[in-house]
């Protein structure tokens, strides 16, 4: 039996996305510190697009989660680990000891650990005396206290999924290489459908805007709906704020970057008036905006093929490959 508690380590929730969990987790165990904008471009988690055809809140997390993570944290030189399943399968009670086994083990190592509660939190601590873990989600007030679960609902949330990841080890990268790869993995996100996703439920990258266009038309979108879009585009205004400030730190170092920094300060602008209005119930003419907002991001993604051009030719027809 015993105890751990880390201190110190909080979250900031933002965007509500994983990357609001990642940057709490490495920042505190001194593996990162850059600011959050910069782990989501260099993860490349800020530029994942996408949403189905109804513009669902619960659209922002449908991605291979098990994937994604392993790459993001794979970009930056970490290496991690994770596993993620549904509650009601019969074998879950097992899945439910060794995760929290595991996230003790983290904790015990100094790391916290990601998982899921119906968002993304960091496990910070455990009790087991209580037989509890303490988790921090972001939504107190600056030095919030640990909220406890039991570890008997570890995994048991509203939806039936559950997920968690460790991190274990971290290898020095050149950032100046791991800036490089973000365009190239940001340009095939753009293009690409992701796979996971079934094409007349979802739309990805470039093609996730005509949904949003479609959708956000006064003719098309109800009232009901207008609360799932809203809270979609707010998580995605947090995202090309983030991008915003990653383009605009690139630009620093690259002078070519300067015109993709801006098409981004034009997308996060344009996101913010839409979320702005879409919270307000404002009279703005949010299609047009999100028109400009794609013309914007499709512009900026050209550009980085432009910057990248050697590198995108040489990987032929598989830009995501390294």
């Amino acid at each position: 039996m015993g105890s751990k508690q880390l201190t110190g380590l909080t979250m900031t929730r933002e965007s509500r996305s994983y990357t609001d969990a990642m940057h709490g987790v490495l920042t505190h165990c001194g593996w990162f510190g850059r600011s959050k904008a910069m782990l989501a471009g260099m993860t490349v988690n800020g530029f994942r697009f996408s949403a189905d055809r109804q513009l669902s809140a619960d659209s922002w997390h449908a991605y291979n989660w098990i994937a994604e993570h392993f790459l993001a944290a794979d970009f930056i030189g970490i290496t991690a680990s994770s596993n993620a399943g549904f509650s009601f399968a019969p074998t879950f009670p097992l899945y439910q000891k060794h995760a929290v086994a595991m996230i003790k083990q983290s904790i015990d190592n100094g790391i916290g650990s990601v998982f899921w509660k119906d968002d993304f939190v960091i496990a910070a601590g455990y009790d087991d005396d209580t037989a509890s873990l303490f988790y921090v989600d972001g939504t107190g007030a600056e030095g919030e206290q640990p909220k406890s679960l039991p570890y008997s609902d570890f995994g048991r949330n509203e939806s039936p999924y559950w997920y968690y990841q460790t991190f274990e080890a971290r290898i020095a990268l050149d950032e100046l290489e791991i800036y490089k790869e973000s365009f190239m993995q940001a340009i095939f996100k753009w293009e690409t459908h992701d796979l996971l996703l079934p094409k007349d439920i979802y739309a990805c990258g470039k093609q996730a805007y005509d949904v949003f266009i479609d959708k956000l038309d006064d003719n098309n979108i109800h009232l009901t709906d207008r609360t799932g879009a809203g809270s979609l585009i707010q998580r995605y205004a947090a995202a090309k704020r983030d991008l915003a400030e990653y383009t605009a730190e690139l630009a620093k170092i690259w002078p070519a970057c300067v015109p993709i920094a801006d098409c981004y300060a034009g997308v996060a602008e344009r996101f913010d008036r839409v979320a702005e209005a879409l919270e307000a119930c404002l009279d703005a003419p949010i299609v047009p905006l999100m028109q400009e907002a794609g013309e914007l991001e499709d512009q900026a993604v050209q550009l980085m093929k432009a910057f990248m051009r050697e590198r995108v030719h040489n990987r032929f027809e598989d830009i995501a490959l390294r």
